[in-house]
């Protein structure tokens, strides 16, 4: 009796799983049919695979299965490397190279435009370094020739240039003073012209479109901003110091403004940066909140030193809508560019690129350098690893 108990119970077991699997099949074909129709004859997408027996089947058929796509992963774009990443500072730079055949030692005051750097030239005469020729050096080419000026005085200073006119301080070495000079490089037959005579110093010109810019001490206390047009030798006085610290401060042509330094107009015992539009008449003023000594501006910042040029001087950089941005310490000169900020520090030089906010350093590990300016997109420095003679380097940075 029990023996057949257990027997019952076991064969109750086995129909159940029969059952059970009977179902779970005649689902299994339920689906299939219904997948098989709707893709045969509604042309509707399923997980039904369109080759193998459920292909084999589709033919016997003399139907046509809908192609699932082949599922993929989109692969990450590779990232594009930033400019300076692949900047190799040994690679990069170049140098202002002489021909054998001339017989200057000394360069001085670069100045670069559509890839081609003017600068002076000289050589000792009487045991004094004067320079009284104006180079050009075509950065893609390598050749350098002498530009047609002839210095009236004995030393030619502080060249700038663009496409229509070359200017230049043309000094007395001796007595100081001079001429600021310009030549209209349209006209074939024109001769260097004298805009004005200045009687005390040798003031850095500053050329934008046809317009130039320098400060002068007029007078035993009194130094003037002028501004030259070119195209007609009309000259203005911008703004006035007397007595004033800010007389010894640059200015300088950037995003269609001349900007320079003066006291904050509502607290004379702060500095501002005062700066005009060429197409206007209304002067603004940005208050920085610190000393300001030769700012520039590209249009969109404003760069200045926080000193005369003395020991750990800051260089700051501002946007006017956020606080200034201090970039370095123990600045000696620095130049502004649309894109970056290049100065000398420690013997070197490094530049500050405003879109990653990073500085890299341009002139090489192994060179003593002393900065010279930035202009035409160009960086350009003195080697002064050797004092032999005279050695300009420069770089295009790509940014």
């Amino acid at each position: 009796m029990r023996f057949g108990r257990k027997k019952n119970k076991a064969g109750s077991v086995i129909k159940l799983i029969a059952a059970v699997l009977g179902s779970l099949i005649a689902v299994a074909f339920v689906t299939f049919a219904v997948m098989f129709v709707l893709e045969a004859f509604f042309n509707i997408d399923t997980p039904l695979p369109p080759d193998g027996v459920v292909g084999d089947l589709a033919n016997r058929f003399n139907v046509q299965l809908v192609v699932s796509p082949t599922p993929y992963i989109t692969p990450e774009p590779t990232p594009t490397p930033y400019p300076m990443d692949d900047f190799i500072a040994e690679s990069e730079e170049k140098e202002v190279v002489f021909p054998s055949d001339f017989t200057y030692s000394w360069l001085g005051d670069p100045y670069c435009y559509d890839k081609k750097i003017v600068c002076s030239a000289g050589r000792l005469i009487d045991g004094s370094v004067r320079m009284f020729r104006l180079v050009e050096f075509n950065t893609e080419t390598g050749v350098m020739r002498e530009l047609s000026v002839d210095a009236k005085n004995d030393h030619l200073l502080f060249p700038a240039f663009n496409d229509r006119w070359l200017v230049y301080f043309d000094a007395n070495y001796n007595i100081g003073g001079g001429n600021i000079c310009a030549l209209d490089l349209t006209d074939r037959t024109a001769r260097p012209v004298v805009i004005k005579q200045v009687y005390i110093g040798q003031p850095e010109i500053k050329l934008y479109d046809n317009y130039i810019s320098w400060i002068e001490r007029t007078g035993s206390d009194r130094d003037k901003i002028f501004v030259c047009d070119l195209s007609t030798q009309e000259t203005t006085v911008i703004h006035y110091f007397d007595k004033s610290d800010y007389g010894t401060s640059i200015p300088s042509f950037g995003g269609g403004c001349l900007c320079w330094a003066a006291e904050d107009s509502s607290m004379p015992s702060l500095s501002s940066i005062r700066y005009i539009s060429l197409d206007s008449s209304t002067v603004y003023e940005y208050r920085p909140g610190t000393y300001v000594h030769d700012p520039e501006y590209n249009g969109k910042y404003f760069a200045w030193l926080d000193s005369n040029h003395a020991e750990g001087t800051n260089l700051y950089v501002s946007d006017t809508a956020s606080e200034p941005e201090l970039i370095a310490s123990g600045v000696t000169e620095f130049g502004l560019s649309d894109s970056f900020i290049a100065y000398g520090v420690d013997n070197a030089v490094y530049m500050y690129v405003f879109d990653n906010g990073l500085t890299y350093r341009v002139s090489p590990e192994r060179e003593t350098t002393q900065f010279l300016g930035v202009s035409g997109g160009a960086v350009m420095w003195m080697d002064v690893t050797s004092r032999e003679r005279d050695i300009i380097k420069f770089a295009f940075p790509p940014v």
